[in-house]
């Protein structure tokens, strides 16, 4: 009888702790052995002048905080999802981001790389060294180098919005 209600408590305990588990995507603070964390949210851009940070708000909101904080404070309004080490800041759950993509902005899709030009025309190289043609205005041409975000037109060529997300 002893040994059924040992067996009963360790199920009874296991069910509680795995109903309990939250699907949250930061803790308050690191643990030991952290391992990467992710977030799915919009990006916004929080605080007055003195403060300003950038947020991920999706079912929960987690400050950005690391090398990428820059370049994804420069999508907001996109929706992005966002990948690194669990932290702490000031204002909160954040995520020392090491990797992130650009999901969407206003609904649709954007391209993103590294804007280059070669004998042929303008193109971007995305991270996965594939490349994608552009037709581009004369103030995106000024860009070479840089970090952007593009949506195309309809013809897949002509960029109709775009974002400079690291000069």
């Amino acid at each position: 009888m002893r040994r059924f209600f040992t067996v009963v408590g360790v199920v009874a305990l296991a069910t509680v702790s795995a109903s309990c588990s939250r699907t949250a995507v930061v803790e308050s603070g690191p643990a030991a052995g952290t391992s990467e964390a992710t977030a799915r949210g919009t990006v916004r851009r929080l605080g007055s002048e003195a403060a300003v940070r950038t947020v991920i708000q999706g079912d929960e909101s987690v400050v950005v905080v690391g090398d990428y904080e820059a370049e994804i404070g420069r999508a907001a309004g996109a929706e992005v999802w966002v990948s690194g080490v669990p932290t702490s800041s000031d204002f909160g759950p954040a995520l020392r981001v090491s990797e992130y993509r650009i999901l969407s902005v206003d609904g649709e899709v954007p391209v993103v790389g590294i804007l280059a030009e070669d004998d042929v025309g303008f193109f971007i190289r995305k991270d996965d060294g594939s490349t994608v043609r552009l037709d581009v205005n004369d103030r995106l041409a000024g860009q070479l180098g840089a970090k952007i975000w593009v949506i195309l037109g309809a013809d897949r060529v002509t960029v109709s919005r775009y974002g400079i997300l690291r000069d």
